[in-house]
């Protein structure tokens, strides 16, 4: 009897409840994990249920060279090349700069780096070895003189990507080419600075020195070196243009400073330049009289700047993210109710990493929710990854597969409820007919 009713529970647990398994995890495998000298190392990068951006590096540049810093990479792989550059043994890892897990509903930073050991030998020649002619099987170096120039064929492009120098006129750096970051405080008044950067190798190319302008506050300036063979190396100097009196703000965790020069400020489509009143200070804002919406531009501690709707009455900022298809313009947020059997992905439109809805893993469409800026209409939008198109999703749609949903779970319900009693009904006539034949 206690075996039937196991069994029973069993089989209603199985029809009426669908069990998710959620494990994010992120792996790292190379090419090969032995080398010899000026061979090439692929790093494969391959993650579940996780998106962002991260950081590949070499725990010795001089043994390993190369690095990569990726834009946002969706669940998915990416991968990395090294070049070995002589005998040793140095560590790839794989850091996570900005890096969430992908469980709907339950998203939390991932922060977890993971390394893989590389050894590089020198390579084993055996010039002893000959063939059946007596010639040495060693491979000779050859060139040949094509339209009076040389060509090495066995010649390999450079991978140096250094720095030689790195200055600022009229500042004090102390250089070290192994040294990305650098950081440098300026006075109020200065408006530009010129920044002078030469390669180590005559064949890289370096891009984002010369006269650069300032902003208030932080500046994040890159100087990138690309190598002969492609490999980059970027070098960060934050110019900080002092405030005497900057205007600090929290949103969320992170604090922002309040950009005071409009200048700095692009304002989009059907915004126009008014004052806000921040901390009892005039600062330059953009307002649009459709949605009613305040922009504010606020840096960070990197010196990168965003426009944020600032709402005055509470003192709130969000973040304003604006996608742009022809008569669109659609500032994307978040919606209070996501329709059934929808799940919540991040994908990228036009260069902006949004959050989206869709029902299957492979889908090329995806909902949006946000409001259109150039008439006020909020709600969900339908897009098509693979056209790039954007179109008004109408939400009757959605209240019918609500329904339909609801519809469906009512009836699984219904139906294991007739099959639980049935079985109950036949334990007990079977009950009472083993009675009858005991008696």
């Amino acid at each position: 009897m206690k075996k039937i009713l196991l069994f029973i529970t069993i089989f209603l647990s199985c029809m009426c409840f669908k069990m998710h398994i959620f494990a994010a995890s992120m792996s790292v495998s190379a090419s090969a994990t032995t080398v010899n000298v000026q061979d090439r190392i692929t790093i494969s990068v391959n993650l579940n249920s996780i998106e962002g951006k991260f950081k590949v590096s070499s725990s010795d540049t001089s043994v390993v060279d190369g690095a990569l810093q990726t834009d946002w990479v969706e669940n998915g792989y990416f991968t990395a090349s090294f070049t070995a550059k002589k005998a040793g043994t140095a560590v790839i890892t794989v850091t996570p700069i900005s890096a969430t897990t992908m469980d709907p509903g339950n998203e939390q930073d991932y922060t977890t780096s993971k390394s893989i050991t590389i050894k590089v030998v020198e390579p084993t020649r055996n010039n002893n070895q000959s063939n059946n002619n007596g010639n040495s099987n060693k491979k000779n170096n050859q060139s040949y003189d094509y339209k009076n120039e040389v060509v090495d064929i066995n010649k390999e492009n450079s991978s140096d990507n250094y720095l030689s120098s790195l200055s600022v006129e009229g500042y004090n750096i102390e250089f070290d080419k192994e040294k990305l970051e650098y950081s440098l405080d300026v006075d109020e008044d200065t408006t530009s600075v010129n920044i002078n950067a030469t390669a180590s190798s005559d064949k890289a190319n370096v891009i984002g020195a010369g006269n650069i302008k300032l902003t208030d506050g932080i500046n994040n300036i890159k100087i990138t070196v690309i190598a002969e063979n492609g490999n980059e190396r970027v070098y960060t100097l934050l110019i900080n243009v002092k405030d005497i009196d900057p205007i600090k703000v929290k949103v969320g965790k992170k604090e922002y400073t309040v950009v005071k020069k409009v200048e700095q400020l692009t304002a989009p489509d059907n915004f126009t330049p008014i004052e806000a009143d921040i901390d009892s200070k005039k600062v330059p804002a953009l307002y649009n009289d459709i949605t009613g919406y305040i922009l504010v531009g606020l840096k960070d501690s990197k010196g990168n700047i965003r426009l944020y709707v600032y709402n005055p009455n509470t003192k709130s900022y969000s973040i304003y993210n604006e996608i742009t298809f022809n008569s669109i313009k659609l500032y994307y947020t978040t919606p209070k109710n996501v329709p059934n059997g929808f799940k919540k992905v991040k994908i990228d439109i036009n260069g902006t990493k949004v959050n989206a809805y869709k029902t299957k893993k492979k889908s090329d469409f995806y909902l949006v929710y946000g409001m259109n800026v150039n008439n006020g209409d909020i709600g969900f939008y339908r897009y098509d990854s693979k056209d790039k198109t954007l179109q008004r999703y109408e939400t009757k749609d959605l209240e019918n597969l609500s329904i339909l949903n609801n519809k469906y779970i009512i009836t699984v319900v219904i139906l294991s409820t007739a099959i639980l009693m049935l079985m109950l009904f036949m334990l007990v006539l079977i009950t009472k007919i083993k009675r009858l034949h005991q008696n």
